[in-house]
C-alpha cells in the first residue's frame, strides 16, 4: 500500500507543478497529458507486477507506452 501512496503523492505534486507552469505559459498543455498518462502507466504496472509475473508487467508497460505514444502523436497532429 505504501508504494501506491508514494506514487499518488508524487503524481499530485508533479501534476500540480506542471499545471502551475502551464498557467504561467512556461509549458505546453501536452506536458500535463504526458505526466498523467505516465502516472497511470506506472500505477497499472505496479498493480500487474503484484498480481502476475514480471513478464506480464513488462508487457503492460510496453503496451501502454506504445498506446500513449500513439495517442499523444495523434493529439499533437490535430493541433
Amino acid at each position: 500500500m505504501i508504494p501506491y501512496l508514494l506514487l499518488l503523492a508524487a503524481a499530485l505534486l508533479s501534476a500540480g507543478l506542471i499545471y502551475y507552469l502551464i498557467r504561467i505559459n512556461r509549458l505546453p498543455l501536452i506536458t500535463l497529458w504526458i505526466v498523467l498518462l505516465a502516472t497511470s502507466t506506472a500505477f497499472l504496472a505496479m498493480l500487474v507486477a503484484q498480481t502476475m509475473s514480471i513478464w506480464y508487467a513488462l508487457l503492460v508497460i510496453i503496451g501502454l507506452s506504445f498506446a500513449t505514444a500513439v495517442l499523444l502523436a495523434k493529439r499533437q497532429e490535430s493541433h
